[in-house]
């Protein structure tokens, strides 16, 4: 995008180029331009396509950009920007900036950011929108059309009309299709849809990801203590989320934190390097326990060939179960002490079943290797049968791991996905070298 750009041009025909490309390409363009180039795209861009390329880009540029604006046109942009833009910018500022921001919005619109700001990180409310329209159960089609086109701005969400009774308590929705084909002397509460769905105030984000996916809605109501519509969570909000959460997953996954696409090689080498010593002290950890079977080894070298796969079974069954548990730890699924202790047993049944079913096999595959291709190893049945209790105890200890260290950690309020990655891999490698060599110990020794 930014080789198709030349800055030699005339701001006439910048302008119409810029015109031409979308906002989110603007927001990729921005952070590989020099500062004299920032400025002067910014100075030729619309208003409007300045708050979409604004709302796409990372939080660090969104400072840039915003103060390369005159406080004039700061004013017109915050005035734009939908409130849950606003306040996710506004909150990772420090609290002097905040206040000063705060200052350049109108006063209705500073304490609905004050309000968002107020909300529980995860609680629903947090990422709600206050850009909605609401009316009364009595307004007649003519007079709701008539408002919806003259109060509407172009940062409101209009696709649902929401409709209130006289204590301005939600009672029903209209969607903006349905409306535009009522009759005009028709009432609001004639044509409305009661069956619409809400979360309160102080109900989890992940509920009203629920919502929204449960009953395919574009937008959800939410609601305060006396049922009076605040705010609306859309499935655009939702979107957004759930592609945030999914990186920080992934991310806490690899015990990388706050990965970003701009950060350099040495950046890179920073954040990932501590975690990767951990892993390597480990492993220094599992060399000097192997030690302590090094007579085993010297006298039954063909254990060494069957070390990768009993590591790399013990490792997938883990990693199966730590994936299952986290997830349902994402979508609250344990919320109950039964449900907790029907996962583990349901987990824990799987993970002996299958290792069961798969150390049988490492049986019958061991013994053949050795009696039909190695057919001078001494022992071939009791090598096979090592394995086979080998295989069969990691499995199973690396699947009640992967079960039980997620919800161990989430029960005490730390992430859970911290369980897994390097270190967790490095753990269960351990556990199973030390059940492997050491039935082999007992065995020869």
């Amino acid at each position: 995008m930014a080789k198709r750009i030349n800055f030699k041009n005339s701001d006439a025909l910048l302008d119409k180029m810029f015109d031409a490309i979308h906002a989110y390409d603007l927001s990729v363009l921005y952070p590989s331009l020099d500062d004299i180039e920032k400025r002067r795209m910014t100075t030729l861009i619309s208003n409007e396509k300045f708050r979409d390329m604004f709302v796409e880009l990372d939080h660090d540029d969104q400072v840039e950009v915003i103060n390369l604006l005159p406080e004039p046109r700061q004013k017109v942009i915050f005035k734009n920007l939908e409130s849950d833009d606003l306040k996710e910018f506004i909150e990772q500022l420090d609290q002097e900036t905040q206040k000063n921001y705060l200052n350049k919005l109108t006063k209705v619109k500073a304490k609905t950011i004050e309000l968002l700001l107020q909300y529980e990180e995860d609680s629903a409310a947090s990422m709600m929108s206050t850009d909605f329209i609401s009316l009364d159960k009595d307004t007649s089609i003519k007079e709701a059309t008539y408002r919806v086109i003259r109060d509407s701005k172009e940062s409101e969400f209009i696709d649902t009309i929401f409709v209130t009774d006289e204590d301005q308590k939600l009672i029903g929705k209209i969607d903006i299709k349905d409306l535009i084909i009522a009759r005009e002397d028709q009432k609001m509460e004639q044509i409305m849809k009661q069956d619409f769905q809400f979360v309160n105030e102080n109900d989890s984000i992940e509920k009203a990801i629920d919502k929204i996916q449960d009953y395919d809605k574009n937008a959800i109501a939410v609601l305060d203590v006396n049922k009076h519509i605040i705010g609306i969570i859309t499935a655009d909000d939702i979107f957004d989320e759930l592609i945030e959460d999914y990186d920080d997953d992934y991310q806490r996954y690899a015990l990388i934190q706050d990965h970003q696409s701009s950060y350099t090689s040495i950046q890179r080498s920073k954040q990932r390097l501590p975690w990767l010593f951990i892993a390597v002290i480990l492993n220094l950890v599992t060399v000097s326990l192997l030690s302590l079977f090094a007579n085993t080894l010297e006298t039954v070298t063909v254990l060494v060939l069957f070390q990768p796969m009993i590591l790399g079974m013990a490792g997938n069954i883990g990693t199966q179960s730590l994936a299952v548990t986290i997830l349902g730890i994402s979508k609250d699924t344990f919320d109950k002490k039964a449900k907790v202790k029907a996962h583990i047993i349901k987990e824990l049944s799987v993970g002996i079943l299958n290792s069961l079913i798969l150390s049988i096999l490492a049986f019958i595959f061991v013994f053949t290797l050795l009696t039909v291709i190695h057919s001078n190893q001494q022992q071939p049945i009791e090598i096979a049968q090592i394995v086979f209790i080998a295989i069969f105890s990691s499995m199973t200890v690396s699947a009640m791991m992967g079960t039980l260290v997620p919800l161990a950690l989430n029960k005490f309020k730390i992430d859970p996905a911290s369980a897994s990655g390097p270190l967790m891999t490095t753990m269960n490698d351990i556990l199973a070298l030390m059940i492997y060599f050491g039935v082999a110990t007992i065995a020869f020794l």
